[in-house]
């Protein structure tokens, strides 16, 4: 005698969203995947809904970027960003500050970090800035 076996498959319904795609990205980070968490944050993006996730998620995508030694992309990343949302977001001037600072352009550099520190002097980067500002007053000095 044959059994009628069926079974059903069960489906699971999945419905991409920023928060899905942003942890993707930042696991693939920490794990050295550079290429493949620049493929999640861009998706991630792609799904933001405010301004704070939009920025978050692009700052994410171009430190990825600066980590990979692809600074004027991430200051292209980073200055459109800075264009397209509404309200200030001061830590990308802290991360541009950066991505001048390894192209060796101390001017823009020092104007990104000052401005940093002007806007938010009680930031999440305070002493990093701090130490950045130090080390681009430095480097302009030295010429």
């Amino acid at each position: 005698m044959v059994k009628d076996e069926h079974k059903t498959a069960r489906i699971i319904e999945f419905i991409p969203n920023t928060e899905f795609y942003f942890n993707r990205g930042i696991i693939a980070f920490q794990k050295n995947k550079i290429q493949l968490a620049k493929k999640y944050l861009l998706r991630a993006a792609d799904f933001c809904q405010t301004d704070d996730e939009r920025a978050y998620t692009l700052c994410q995508l171009a430190i990825c970027h600066q980590h990979t030694g692809e600074y004027a992309e991430s200051i292209q990343i980073l200055e459109a960003l800075l264009e397209s949302i509404d309200k200030e977001f001061p830590e990308a001037y802290y991360f541009l500050a950066n991505n001048y600072a390894f192209l060796n352009d101390f001017e823009k550099a020092l104007e990104a970090v000052q401005r940093y520190l002007r806007e938010d002097p009680n930031g999440d980067f305070i002493n990093e800035a701090e130490e950045l500002l130090d080390m681009v007053l430095y480097e302009l000095n030295e010429d």
